[in-house]
Formats: structure tokens, sequence, C-alpha cells
């Protein structure tokens, strides 16, 4: 018989399998997104990441009954309460099948007039159109379907989903590339190919779940759904959503205030500028994630200890991990820009890359304390820290606009500098005090990942002068010399000598990936 894996293996497993998606992804993106430029041009490009972000918008709604799903069937199947586990499972799909009817007429609207709500040149409006409506109905595809996320979720085996995402993020650079040599070039290309791939992720997730939980199961024939579930749900996961409405304030809103303010071109400049970021937060966003099944077992076996212990370690994790490429791109974005793009601006493309990446200098030990809200089910509180510092951001960009000869640089660089104060002095006292500690518990912790940054960023200099880049070998050459020293620096100053011991143990160890 196979050995169980243990809860730190398992969440040890989900964090390298988290991140090794997450490097196959921008491999993918390295390669794809200057021939996607090259192909439809940075205006048609720009609009995909704007679709996306409309996405974001209705997932707002979506959210308020699906934020804290996972948790309270994870909490009642640990309990072995398959019943309330099941009512909970069931009452998500329905709701969520109604939520899917209530969206579809404004989303409609939307396409059908959607040069009425955003800047559009009119020699590329109906592949607009269409890529809008195909990233639409994926997105009500996946909200129709069950939350088959939780089975692996429940087990703590995110491993079982991250693996199988390596082969369908290949499959949509092989699949993407052929479609556009063999037919006339359209933005909607992308659209169509992000849905093929979500129906692959689907039957994966829904595979999984049968799987590793078989005891949870939708009931078609009898339909079993509880008003007062739903209401349950809803009266904690509306707090996410609230807590979505403010974080798109800070992130998720730029784009359009770019694209109404300084039109669909610079739009287009300011979208390829955050790439990079892009790939930092999903990456703190994977970390982060990948322990958050870890926490909510401990939480529901009443063992808060441990889950302090936990949190202790992944804050850890990321103080050692994320300032790496935070301080890389910072030195080396410029480099970059003018290698991967070179008929762009790349001075103008670092400068906004820093300014939407500067709080990442500060925040990498803080992501880890996002958990502790939804464990502990005090998303309220974090909802209205969002909310409020979100239009403190979006009022400021959008005052500054009126009177700025950068206006580019505002919309990048707002929303950094508001989420550096309002981290340090509400996210991290407030959720130290959840936990029952004392607010300052965690400061030394966070002060050291900024410490950690700049020290990146010094030996990312250093190697610049040594080594002169003029080509994509000695790009990455450099760049695998500052990952590699600021590695093995940051590992020596963050984490103490045990600890030490066993994250080379487990990196020198053989990882199963699936089981």
């Amino acid at each position: 018989m196979r050995k169980a894996r243990s809860m730190q293996f398992n969440t040890f497993i989900n964090i390298m399998s988290s991140v090794g998606v997450l490097a196959v992804n921008i491999s993918v993106s390295f390669f794809l997104s200057p021939y996607i430029i090259r192909t439809i041009g940075i205006e048609a490009n720009g609009f995909v990441t704007l679709a996306n972000n409309f996405i974001t918008y209705a997932d707002i709604i979506v959210m308020a009954l699906n934020a804290m799903a996972a948790r309270f069937i994870s909490i009642a199947y640990i309990q072995k309460d398959y019943e309330k586990a099941n009512l909970y499972y069931n009452s998500v799909f329905w709701g969520n099948l109604i939520i899917d009817a209530a969206l579809l007429i404004p989303a409609t609207v939307l396409v059908l007039w959607l040069d009425s709500f955003v800047n559009v040149p009119t020699e590329i409006l109906f592949d607009v159109k269409i890529l809008f409506a195909i990233i639409f109905f994926t997105f009500f595809i996946k909200t129709g379907f069950p939350n088959w996320d939780c089975g692996t979720y429940i087990t703590n085996r995110l491993d079982r989903t991250y693996i199988p995402n390596i082969f369908f993020a290949l499959f949509r650079v092989v699949f993407l590339i052929g479609i556009f040599m063999f037919f006339t070039p359209h933005v909607w290309y992308i659209g169509l190919t992000s849905c093929l791939v979500s129906l692959g992720v689907l039957a994966v997730s829904g595979y999984n779940t049968h799987q590793l939980t078989p005891e949870l199961k939708i009931e078609l024939r009898h339909p079993v759904c509880s008003l007062r579930v739903i209401q349950e749900l809803v009266g904690s996961g509306i707090w996410s959503s609230i807590a979505n409405v403010g974080n798109m304030l800070f992130s998720g809103l730029d784009l359009l205030i770019c694209n109404i303010y300084l039109g669909p071109t610079l739009m287009g400049v300011l979208s390829l500028s955050k790439i990079l970021g892009s790939i930092i937060l999903q990456l703190g966003e994977s970390v982060r994630g990948a322990v958050g099944p870890e926490l909510t077992i401990y939480y529901a076996k009443g063992d808060k200890d441990t889950m302090l212990h936990s949190i202790k370690r992944t804050m850890k994790m990321t103080s050692a991990l994320l300032p790496i490429p935070v301080g890389g791109v910072i030195v080396m974005a410029d480099l970059f820009f003018e290698l991967w793009v070179p008929s762009q601006n790349a001075k103008l493309l670092w400068a906004l890359c820093v300014l939407g990446l500067l709080n990442r200098v500060f925040n990498s030990g803080v992501v880890a304390l996002y958990n502790v809200y939804s464990v502990v089910n005090k998303v309220k509180i974090n909802a209205v820290i969002m909310i409020v510092s979100g239009a403190i951001s979006i009022g400021i960009t959008i005052g500054l606009l009126q009177f700025t000869e950068y206006p580019l640089y505002v919309v990048a660089g707002v929303s950094s500098i508001v989420t550096i104060i309002k981290e340090y002095t509400v996210t991290v006292p407030i959720t130290t005090s959840l936990l029952g500690y004392k607010w300052y518990q965690f400061y030394p912790q966070i002060g050291l990942s900024v410490i950690s940054t700049l020290l990146v960023i010094g030996v990312g200099i250093l190697v610049r002068q040594i080594i002169p880049v003029t080509s994509w070998i000695t790009f990455f050459t450099a760049v695998a010399i500052i990952a590699a020293i600021s590695f093995f620096m940051n590992v020596m100053i963050i984490l103490n000598k045990e600890e030490r011991k066993v994250l080379l143990g487990k990196l020198k160890s053989r990882i199963p990936f699936m089981h």
C-alpha cells in the first residue's frame, strides 16, 4: 500500500506544482505575446486584457455565492457530515445557474453595443465583439458547472489541478500559432483558445472531484437546494465580492480608465507593461492559494497553533521567493522589453512596469496573511478595508489625471502607493489581531522581505555591470546568475538552520506529481 503523504508535503507539492504551472505560462507568454502583437497589433491585444477585466467585474456577483463555498463544503466534508457537504455543494450549483441566467441579458447588451461603452477602432470592432462574446460564453460555462474545484481543495491535492494545466498551456500555444498560421488572423482566436482550454480544465476538475471526493454528487432527479444555505454562503461571500470591488478599483479599472481618458493605443501600451507584474502577482497568489487548504483543514480540526505555524512558514517562503522575481524585474525589465518587443518604447514600458510593481517590493510577506480572513470567516473586515482603500486609489487617480502631464504614470503608480500604505497600516495589524496576537507580531518578518528585495536589486545592478546584455543568451545568463545568487542569499537571511535543512531536503527529494 502506498504511504499516505503528510499535510506539509502535500502543501509543498502544491506550491512547487503551482510555480511549475506559472513557469510554463510565463514561457508560453514569452514566446506568444510578441507574435500576437506583431500579428494583430498592440491595440487589439489590449482588448484581450480589457475583455478579461469585464469578466472580473461579472465575477464580483458570482463571488458572493462562491467565495466561501469551498470553505463550508470542506469543513463539513472533513467532519464527515456528507449530507451537509452535499447540501452546500448542490445549493451552490443551482444558485450559479440562476446567476448565469441573470447576467445573460447585460452581457448580451454589452457585446452588441460594445462601442457605446469603450473606445474601439472601427476596423477591429467586429472582431473585438466576437472576442467579448466568446469570453463571456466561457464565463457562463465555467459558472454553470458544479464547483469541481473543491475536490482537490478538500483533500489538499491541488497538484492534480496544477499539473494538467501545464499541458493545457502547451496546447494553447500550439493551437493558437496553428490557427494564426493557417487562417486570416483575428483577435477572437485568443478567446476561442481560452474557451477550449477552460473546457479541458473543467473536465479534469470533474474527474478529480469524482475520484477524490466521491461522496459529493449533484442531484438532478431530486434537486437538493436550500435557500437558508444560499443565504449563509452569500452572507459570508458578499463581503468577498465587496473586497473584490476594492481590488478592482486598485487594478481592474486602470485599463478602462486609460481607454476612456487616454485612448486605445495607450491602453495597449499600459496592458503590455503590466505583463511582468501580473506574472509576479500570480506567483504570490499561487503560493498563498496553495497553503489555503492546509489552513482550512487545521481550522476545521480546531488546531489553531499548527495553523499559526503554517502561516509563519508561508510568510517565510514568500519572503524568500517573491523578492527574487520582483527585484529581478526592476533591474532587468528595460532590457527585457528591448529584446522582447523592439518596436515599442522599452524605457516607457520599464517605468510603467516598475510603478505597477512598486507595492510588491513591500508586500512579499503580506500575501500569506490574506488567508486569515477567509479561514476564520472574517471577510467583512477585509471587504471594508479593500473598498475604502480602492475608492481612495481610484479617486486620486482620476483627480490627478485632470492636472498631470504624465497621465500614464499616474494610472500605473497611484494604486501601488495606496496599496503599500494599506498593507502596512491596516492589513498586517488586523490579521495578526484576528489570530489573537499582538498587532506588531509580523512586522520584523515583513521587514526582512523588504531588505531581501533591495539586496536582490543590488545583486542585479552588479551583474549588469559585469555581463553586458546584447542578446537573449546574455540576458538569460544574467537572469540565471541573479536568481541563483539571490536565492542563496535569501535562504541564508530569512530561513533559520532547521528551515534551510528542511527546504533543501524537499528540493532534493523526488516529487511525485500525481498519485
